[in-house]
């Protein structure tokens, strides 16, 4: 398996680890808090419902990451190695002092390009 395909793999899973997180912090509180009964978060249907959201959140942000990269690039924070469009070149240049820098290197893990950082 390729480098580039096990990063992408690993960046899927670090965004639905960190909304099953949430979720399981959710439901604590709703059991401390509120006092719903454990039943309810045993259920198919809950399992379904925590699924679709988990691809939900993965959606929202994948396209948070594509809308970060794109305001990086009309910043100049992000710029394509060797090519002048994105379909020439996989390998793109980040540089240090960009102010979305995490969902930046989100999109750039997701969609499987080679990372060169710039000093700013």
């Amino acid at each position: 398996m390729k480098s580039t395909t096990i990063r992408m793999l690993r960046a899927y899973l670090i965004v639905a680890s960190l909304g099953a997180v949430c979720i399981d912090v959710c439901v604590v509180i709703a059991m401390l808090v509120f006092d719903v009964p454990e039943r309810v978060f045993t259920s198919a249907d809950f399992r379904i419902a925590m699924a679709a959201s988990l691809l939900l959140l993965l959606l929202a942000a994948r396209s948070l990451a594509s809308a970060a990269f794109r305001a990086a690039l009309a910043s100049r924070h992000v710029m394509f190695d060797g090519g002048s469009s994105q379909r020439e070149s996989s390998s793109v240049a980040l540089r240090d002092d960009c102010p979305h820098r995490l969902l930046v290197l989100l999109h750039i893990r997701i969609h499987r390009q080679q990372l060169a950082m710039v000093a700013a």
